[in-house]
């Protein structure tokens, strides 16, 4: 029982006092002593226990305009699956309970530098903290780069190979476990359909072929996910309401699996044996100096299919002077020009009035052009001699349009933060904890 006045515990307290001074009355030699010793440091111990009880941190997430964010996250660093998210005007609201005022509070919202505070710091008054817009739809590593004169094959090639001996000598050797804080929100009309949370076990199994990426296996432990009860009932009903069997089943695998947390940690990984083939490809390379310490290396590539389809990729490598990888970006852009129009399935359309949220409900469709833009970005540090992963985001933007113009927008963000690395005694975990089903809370934000 939570003490919810002064008067209650004043209360509490005199009825201690009494029990306290009426057991040494007690003529029972040497268990009075014993009785004496037990109940006054017991006694103790559940009134602090109780003052101790659920604490609650109130406060509100801004931009640098001062206005609120909606779905940023707030948890403890050391127990990550104690938090909360924001509702539409930025407040959020967390319980605690019997944690320690040093323990690290983490702020973070997609597309926004994440902050850390000290729950001593919180005033009893809310909180106003504002967090600085760091747009991850852009690779802050190539804006105002001062170009370098062209370098010759050679150098090209040297700078290269400096880079993959450094992948090979600072990739981890033994299988690493990485646990992370995994956010993902989707829009859709400018419409969001919610934000979910996901706390996951990673183990990475180094690859002894060089030629061959490193196995994955990602485990989700719990997920929190946060919507409007509106915006999740509409998409219940058009995901699985009237959907015919294999699509029902379809829906509740995405609904209830990890599919987008784990694209996002493997997609965004650097690829050892990819970059080895690149590597040889120096003509589609180019190098760009940053400052005195930091190069941008830049693979861009251009492919088109008949003029229908049209895929420009490219992928960014932010070394120091030793040759060391920094940051990591990769950027797709994906454009489809259909010279005739296509019909879109009846049986597909719930998929279409899914994105059209909060418009009339399409009866027919016929697809004319889309345009899919997808960045992947991953930032390191270095632990012990070994290059590990620090934070990923992840922004893909796709825009369906029609025969008559209209158009259907959608967006994806998505964050991961890396709480804990252990790097010494990891095994491969056994298949029955790879399956297995992932907790998951509702949480209604109004």
């Amino acid at each position: 029982m939570f003490f919810k006045s002064h008067a209650k515990l004043h209360n509490f307290l005199d009825i201690c006092k009494f029990f306290c001074n009426f057991v040494p009355k007690i003529q029972y030699n040497q268990v009075q002593k014993s009785i004496h010793k037990i109940c006054l440091p017991l006694l103790l111990g559940i009134i602090l226990s109780q003052l101790a009880f659920a604490k609650v941190y109130s406060g509100r997430i801004v931009d640098d305009k001062g206005e609120g964010l909606m779905y940023a996250t707030v948890y403890l660093k050391e127990q990550p699956v104690i938090g909360t998210a924001t509702n539409m005007d930025g407040y959020f609201s967390l319980e605690c309970d019997s944690v320690a005022d040093s323990s690290i509070l983490v702020l973070s919202c997609i597309g926004f530098e994440t902050q850390y505070i000290a729950l001593r710091q919180f005033e009893p008054a809310e909180t106003v903290v504002r967090l600085h817009e760091q747009p991850i739809i852009l690779t802050p590593t190539i804006v105002d780069a001062k170009k370098t004169p062209k370098s010759n094959r050679k150098r090209k090639a040297s700078i290269l190979h400096e880079v993959y001996a450094r992948l090979q000598e600072e990739s981890p050797k033994q299988p690493v476990r990485y646990r992370i804080v995994s956010d993902v929100k989707m829009e859709a009309e400018k419409v969001s359909w919610g934000m979910e949370q996901m706390l996951a076990t990673i183990i990475q199994i180094p690859s002894e072929d060089i030629t061959r990426a490193d196995s994955i296996q990602f485990v989700g432990e719990y997920c929190k996910r946060y919507c409007d009860p509106l915006v999740r009932q509409h998409a219940d009903k058009l995901l699985v309401g009237e959907a015919d069997g294999d699509r029902k089943r379809l829906a509740q695998s995405i609904d209830s699996g990890t599919i987008v947390h784990r694209k996002l940690w493997s997609m965004s990984q650097i690829d050892k044996a990819a970059f080895l083939d690149l590597s040889d490809e120096l003509a589609r390379w180019n190098m760009t100096k940053q400052d005195e310490q930091h190069v941008l290396l830049t693979y861009s590539r251009t492919k088109n299919y008949l003029g229908i389809v049209k895929i420009i990729s490219s992928q960014n490598l932010l070394v120091d002077h030793s040759a060391s990888l920094q940051t990591f970006t990769q950027d797709m852009q994906v454009k489809v020009f259909l010279p005739f129009s296509i019909k879109v399935k009846d049986s597909d359309l719930e998929w279409l009035n899914l994105l059209n949220m909060d418009e009339e409900h399409i009866e027919k469709f016929r697809l004319k052009k889309a345009n899919v833009n997808i960045h992947f970005e991953t930032r390191y540090t270095h632990q012990d001699g070994l290059l590990i992963p620090m934070e990923k985001t992840m922004h893909v933007t796709a825009l369906l349009e029609d025969n008559k113009h209209n158009q259907l927008p959608c967006e994806l963000w998505g964050i991961q933060h890396i709480t804990d690395v252990q790097t010494q005694g990891i095994r491969p975990l056994r298949s029955y904890r790879k399956s297995k089903t992932v907790p998951r809370v509702l949480v209604p934000i109004y």
